[in-house]
């Protein structure tokens, strides 16, 4: 191969190279700007109410609705601070009480993680569906049912509907 080839051949690689990291960087910044904008709207809705909370073969709305008669809700918050949650339960005098508050890390496209306020980490992903989000359980059922509803199963997948609530809770 003639030296001017060789010089052409290397041109050539080299621009396959660069265009290659240009596109996985590209492709990159289009998932963290997915994550988000997921939790944009999360956090910019307001308060979630937890509408449906199922797991493992059994519906645990009832136990929800009865031990927050006025709810169960989630606020997601992003500031220059951090992302951070709060659960927040309402009872029928107008009282609240926090459940668990903590910050908030975003993993994968749609994972999203409750990095402190429990015993351990607890893993969700999320998607929205019109005006709902959906949450499915990765890890973590056990320390989340405990403080939620005092008590649930190990390992258990859980999948949780929240709607937008036009309450306020801080």
């Amino acid at each position: 191969m003639p030296l001017s080839d060789c010089r052409q051949f290397r041109v050539i690689v080299s621009g396959v190279l660069l265009f290659g990291i240009a596109l996985v960087a590209a492709g990159c910044d289009g998932a963290g700007s997915k994550r988000a904008s997921l939790y944009q709207r999360l956090s910019q809705t307001g308060s979630w109410t937890v509408e449906h909370l199922e797991g493992g073969g059994f519906d645990y709305t009832s136990q929800i609705n009865e031990r927050y008669p006025e709810g169960l809700a989630f606020r997601f918050r992003d500031s220059e601070d951090g992302r951070t949650y709060t659960i927040v339960g309402r009872y029928p005098d107008d009282s609240t009480g926090v459940i668990a508050r903590g910050a908030v890390a975003l993993s994968g496209d749609d994972g999203l993680q409750l990095i402190s306020g429990f015993e351990r980490t607890i893993t969700w992903t999320y998607k929205f569906q019109a005006s709902r989000a959906i949450f499915a359980l990765r890890f973590g059922s056990r320390p989340f049912l405990e403080r939620v509803l005092s008590g649930g199963r190990r390992n258990q997948s859980l999948e949780m509907t929240l709607a937008p609530d036009d309450q306020d809770d801080q």
